[in-house]
């Protein structure tokens, strides 16, 4: 359901404009007025990185059933969630997409489903959270520790379901499925847990046939919000935030991988990190836009 919602948010605008231009509507062009609001926001809303707060979005569309024009509405923080329209009269459907599915994990649903508009009384079109419970425990099992906060990028130290730990030792808070399998001498393979975001890839490390059991994680991805690295370093992140020269938390990079220039869409830019000493990297992709931070690679004694 999850994955369906955020699909259905990404191709919102290739299915309007499939249902043609001509049955889209402008916010102003009735005499009806009415309020369009996202309400009863979490609490732990609040606890967000601001860049996810700033980032995060409510689509709204409301479909007059007679004329079957469609009218777009963008709720954000930039608005305070809280936009004012003037439709034609008459009753209309309502629907909502949240954004950013994966990196905040708050669904929205409409709290009435068929509005109406009529002259001279302003109609309440109210958006409501999906799953705050849900939501509110999640981010209280990601809040970073104590402990992770100050430790070095380089520890291998993660936090995982409030739990501090070695990126070796994930591999017990994950559902993989072929954890049964058996590797040949040196062999690598990658496994998943696709309701976390979280990829592992393991080798064995010896000569022989082993199980998974006792093969090395040697690489760890991520890209959901499940898992805090060195300093609440998170998904979501504003990219200076992580990666300037003065103010960033991990600091200048080692070199920068991918499009220079954030904003063209034209490629996917990544930071990386190299420890001469361990030869432990992390790479820090950003999205296509440059705005935030989408995926964080920690792969394990890689010297280059």
């Amino acid at each position: 359901m999850k994955k369906l919602r955020t699909c259905l948010f990404l191709l919102f605008p290739l299915l309007l404009c499939l249902a043609g231009c001509g049955k889209q509507g402008k916010l102003d062009e009735g005499d009806c007025p009415g309020v369009i609001t996202f309400s009863n926001i979490p609490k732990e809303f609040s606890l967000l990185d601001e860049n996810l707060q700033k980032e995060y979005q409510v689509r709204v569309t409301l479909k007059n059933l007679t004329t079957e024009k469609k009218y777009d509405v963008t709720l954000s923080q930039k608005n305070d969630f809280k936009k004012t329209v003037s439709l034609h009269p008459g009753k209309y459907s309502v629907s909502a997409y949240a954004s950013l599915d994966s990196l905040v994990h708050l669904q929205v649903k409409a709290a009435e489903e068929i509005v109406t508009f009529d002259r001279g009384v302003e109609a309440n079109v109210v958006v409501i959270p999906e799953n705050s419970e849900e939501f509110s425990n999640y981010w209280m099992q990601t809040h970073p520790q104590a402990e992770i906060l100050t430790a070095d990028k380089f520890s291998r130290l993660i936090q995982v379901n409030r739990k501090i730990m070695t990126i070796k030792d994930i591999v017990t808070e994950l559902d993989l499925s072929d954890m049964d399998k058996v590797l040949e001498g040196s062999q690598k393979t990658t496994l998943s847990d696709n309701e976390r975001g979280v990829s592992i890839t393991l080798q064995n490390p010896m000569s022989t046939p082993q199980p998974l059991s006792k093969c090395n994680v040697i690489s760890l991805s991520v890209t959901k919000n499940t898992v805090v690295f060195p300093d609440g370093v998170t998904l979501g992140l504003a990219p200076d935030k992580v990666c300037h020269r003065q103010t960033g938390l991990y600091g200048e990079p080692t070199r920068f991988e991918g499009m220079y220039l954030f904003g063209w869409g034209l490629d996917e830019t990544k930071a990386v990190y190299l420890d001469p000493i361990s030869g432990d990297r992390i790479s820090i992709e950003f999205s296509a836009d440059g705005d935030s931070v989408k995926r964080i690679t920690y792969d394990l004694e890689v010297f280059e």
